[in-house]
């Protein structure tokens, strides 16, 4: 993925999530509710099952939500106007990852693209993808805070929960951020006689 991210990406993707972080009164060690960023940025959030409401055919939200089902979220685009719908049924910790990606596409301004092309074809633009699921990834975990959370020595499993999001997640920021190594180092300099 981060290799098809343009120089200086990743380094700008921190500075927006602190930016947006300062916005919402938030530090890099806290956790960050997805749908207090999307009320900020005024983007609505609904569930799959909400859709049912406005008239969307039962089989297919059941569809969507069906065990082993890959929809997690997406962003409906009408002018200005945005809507983020996700799939309720995937754990905490994947939603967030799932609505931060969504509103990263938002805060990076890509354009919106149909997600169906001709023939019934998933659209997929890698570069777009890659840029939206780093910045999630920084909005949830910022580096500076998982730094503090990995050097105080605290677990893998009780950073995700504090940041809300999946252990997965968590040690993916740590280790391609560069944190393990950092951490490591910084460990064997102290011990060092």
């Amino acid at each position: 993925m981060s290799s098809m991210l343009p120089h200086g990406f990743k380094a700008e993707a921190e500075r927006i999530s602190m930016e947006v972080r300062l916005e919402l009164g938030l530090s890099s060690n806290d956790c960050l509710p997805c749908v207090d960023l999307a009320t900020h940025l005024e983007i609505p959030v609904i569930a799959l099952t909400d859709l049912l409401d406005s008239g969307a055919d039962p089989v297919w939200v059941r569809l969507l939500q069906r065990n082993g089902a890959k929809f997690s979220a997406l962003t409906v685009v009408d002018g200005t106007r945005r809507l983020i719908v996700f799939n309720q049924r995937h754990p905490p910790g994947r939603r967030a990852n799932s609505l931060a990606h969504e509103l990263s596409h938002t805060l990076l301004d890509h354009p919106p693209r149909p997600a169906i092309g001709d023939g019934g074809c998933r659209r997929w633009d890698t570069e777009v993808e890659s840029e939206a699921d780093w910045l999630a990834g920084a909005l949830l975990v910022p580096r500076d805070g998982a730094l503090r959370w990995h050097r105080d020595g605290r677990s893998i499993a009780d950073g995700a929960i504090h940041f809300g999001v999946s252990e997965a997640l968590f040690s993916w920021r740590l280790n391609h951020t560069g944190i393990t190594r950092q951490v490591q180092s910084w460990r064997r300099t102290r011990l060092s006689p």
